[in-house]
């Protein structure tokens, strides 16, 4: 018979290979200085019932889309026989198209278009895309897409834009305006008066010393830009052609097209050309809608195993918003980590979220937007970026009284940040603190995939502090459009410092 005294060395054993174990999941990199560590691990099975503000919000009313184009009978843009294509468009995040396949294009080759529109009615904050894209393409900015933007801006007029998308959703292009800016542009902008414009679209490869370059003409302005550096490199491809509806929430605009030559061949509606229809004659209540979050606990598997997992629709806005586990309170002179996967399905321009450690109630209290002053309190994961690149999953933080970083290009090559794209592709991710890296001032290490990269603090922004209690998904303070991501599989480790 075994004695107690057995029993009892086999039960700390048995416990000890038990901790062994877990620690093999936990963050491999090694806290610094940490020789007591406390692990959460959040596989998402079940509701986690992590504190929430205002994370479910709706409008007191959904609001109605109405699309409705195609061919018509009609001649509002000045064609020279009756029929043209065209309608009421609205923005939404549903896609709406109405194009005809065409032989595969790239940025490669030459590609010209031409015809005429008229605007008759509608615009508010109204939005239409009228050119190449790819049968995949989706999103705003839209990938694999070279073409023009009619862009309600309030009340009865418009602007018009020219823009490409990259595969890799890598954006350029310009406004039919002077100046950079149509907000101080003296160019006055076009009024959705029935006026028939003349315009035209063409892309020369060779153009730009070999980068390639647009001009594109309405009426009697005339405007060239070049794609920006390494995006003809990064490529796109175009297997058709026609309307496409900007997808973020907004208004209608009613534009017709007529007379239309793309790339040598003539298309004159005088016939129903037969193009195909994507979601072009429909009716429904809009759910995404800005600035209205869906985020927290879903019954999901985006982002890989077992349904359930944490995330949804999370818009930039100038009120705060968290999904957040307490925590016992960390500072800048903790050790932390996490590590899990993730999932970005959707995310438009002028989108992005924060993932990681921050102060529940300094950020229920933030009611500025970031530009004027920004949030405090916090060290993660920011997906964001600027259009021309996508959308990096990059570090970033912020200390009591608002001052940090979050730099999405560095000069070393080694400590590039990485692009996530909104294909739902799911990664691994890791993220740690240590305060004794970065020459004693601290280090943020992220890991994404297979690429690393490293922040290191400032000393006067160190020696300012900040504390944290919350653990989670929180918006970012500033307008703008919406992510649709998601997180699992969930590791938080804390070290605990002599």
């Amino acid at each position: 018979m075994r004695s107690l005294a057995d029993s009892r060395d086999r039960r700390i054993v048995a416990c000890l290979l038990t901790v062994g174990v877990v620690q093999l999941f936990v963050w491999s990199a090694p806290l610094a200085h940490a020789e007591e560590t406390e692990v959460i691990q959040q596989s998402f099975d079940r509701d986690p019932k992590w504190e929430q503000y205002r994370i479910q919000i709706l409008p007191e009313k959904l609001p109605l889309v109405r699309q409705n184009f195609g061919y018509r009978r009609s001649q509002h843009a000045g064609g020279r026989t009756p029929g043209e294509i065209g309608g009421t468009i609205q923005r939404s995040a549903t896609l709406s198209r109405y194009s005809k396949s065409i032989p595969v294009k790239t940025l490669n080759d030459r590609l010209s278009a031409s015809g005429k529109f008229a605007v008759t009615g509608g615009v508010g904050g109204s939005g239409v895309m009228f050119g190449w894209f790819n049968t995949k393409s989706r999103g705003w900015r839209t990938p694999n897409s070279l073409a023009f933007r009619i862009d309600g801006n309030g009340g009865d007029r418009f602007w018009v834009f020219y823009e490409y998308g990259t595969r890799n959703r890598r954006t350029g292009g310009g406004g039919a305006f002077e100046g950079e800016r149509y907000q101080t542009t003296p160019t006055p902008p076009f009024p959705a008066d029935g006026t028939v414009h003349q315009w035209s679209l063409n892309y020369d490869p060779q153009g730009s010393d070999g980068s390639g370059e647009i001009t594109f003409q309405i009426d009697d302005r005339v405007y060239r830009v070049p794609l920006l550096p390494g995006h003809k490199a990064d490529g796109a491809e175009f297997d058709r052609f026609g309307i496409w509806n900007v997808q973020t929430s907004a208004d209608s605009i009613d534009v017709f097209f007529d007379d239309l030559v793309i790339d040598g061949q003539r298309e004159d509606f005088t016939t129903d050309p037969n193009w195909k229809g994507e979601n072009n004659v429909v009716q429904f209540r809009e759910r995404v809608v800005r600035p209205f979050h869906n985020f927290g606990f879903q019954d999901t598997a985006f982002a890989g195993g077992k349904p359930g997992e944490i995330g949804g629709i999370v818009f930039r806005d100038e009120k705060p918003a968290y999904f957040g586990r307490p925590i016992a309170k960390l500072t800048l002179d903790d050790a932390f980590s996490a590590s899990g996967k993730v999932a970005l399905r959707d995310a438009g321009a002028d989108s992005g979220v924060f993932l990681g450690w921050f102060n529940g109630g300094k950020k229920r209290r933030k009611s500025t937007p970031e530009h004027e002053e920004r949030q405090t309190d916090y060290v993660g994961v920011m997906v964001e970026g600027p259009s021309r690149t996508g959308h990096y999953f990059r570090a970033a933080y912020s200390n009591s009284d608002g001052r940090g970083g979050a730099p999405f290009e560095v000069k070393d090559a080694d400590n590039r940040r990485p692009v996530i794209l909104p294909d739902g592709e799911v990664h691994d991710w890791k993220i740690s603190y240590d305060p004794a890296g970065g020459d004693g001032n601290g280090r943020i290490t992220v890991q994404f995939d297979k690429s690393i990269h490293t922040l290191d603090l400032r000393p006067e922004e160190r020696a300012a502090g900040a504390v944290f209690d919350r653990f989670g998904l929180f918006n970012m303070q500033s307008g703008g459009h919406h992510v649709e991501i998601y997180f699992d599989d969930l590791t938080i480790t804390r070290g605990r410092n002599d």
